[in-house]
């Protein structure tokens, strides 16, 4: 309805209630006065009749604009504050405790402070005579293959899941917010109290499922 002047929404108002409110009416007769191509249809005059029963007005309201976006610099400097004392925090568990959105904490640490969730490098510690028994385990089993074709068909081969009763850190789920990539190294206990699910499988079947409990080993 914009096409229309404020005369012509009046001239469309008082030409519907003189003629009984009627819609056929009211564009019958505005297409003798502004013109078949100049005149509203039924559908334009519905429209504006509406906007006139609930604002008393045929005015076009203003938009209210844009939502005002809550990256704002008192809720950038939170955000910034809180990556600076809890790295690792997720964005939820940041959200919840800084009362902002989800994607709003994601869009600040994105666009805001330029920060990227790095994962988190779970290592074991290799000590020095580790890789000299790994070598002598390669050549002992060359040695064992070439004494007998066969040999390979005896090998099981295994693997094993650890249920860790101490805690346990899933890097999956574990994210660093940083500017840069703080390269954090998570160093673990070799045999912390866990129990372990262990299967094996070799050329005559399946072996398994075992189930034991270990515990911390006192070095």
């Amino acid at each position: 309805m914009e096409k229309f002047t404020c005369a012509q929404r009046v001239l469309i108002v008082k030409t519907f209630y003189q003629n009984g409110e009627s819609y056929a009416a009211t564009v019958r007769l505005l297409r003798g006065t502004l013109g078949r191509n100049e005149a509203p249809n039924e559908s334009t005059v519905r429209r504006l009749m509406k906007k006139f029963f609930e604002t008393g007005s045929t005015v076009d309201l203003k938009s209210p604009g844009r939502r005002r976006s809550v990256r704002t610099k008192q809720n950038i400097a939170l955000v910034r504050d809180s990556v600076a004392v809890s790295p690792a925090k997720s964005i939820r568990r940041r959200a919840q405790q800084l009362r902002l959105k989800c994607s709003s904490v994601r869009r600040i640490l994105r666009y805001d402070l330029q920060c990227h969730p790095y994962k988190i490098q779970l290592t074991q510690h290799l000590k020095v005579t580790d890789h000299q028994k790994r070598r002598q385990f390669v050549d002992w089993v060359l040695g064992k293959l070439q004494e007998d074709d066969s040999f390979a068909n005896k090998i099981i081969f295994s693997d094993e899941a650890h249920f860790h009763l101490n805690g346990f850190i899933n890097k999956q789920n574990c994210r660093i917010w940083g500017s840069e990539n703080p390269r954090i190294i998570s160093e673990r206990e070799m045999h912390a109290q866990r129990v372990t699910v262990w299967c094996g499988f070799w050329s005559g079947g399946v072996i398994g499922l075992i189930f034991s409990k270990t515990r911390k080993v006192k070095q």
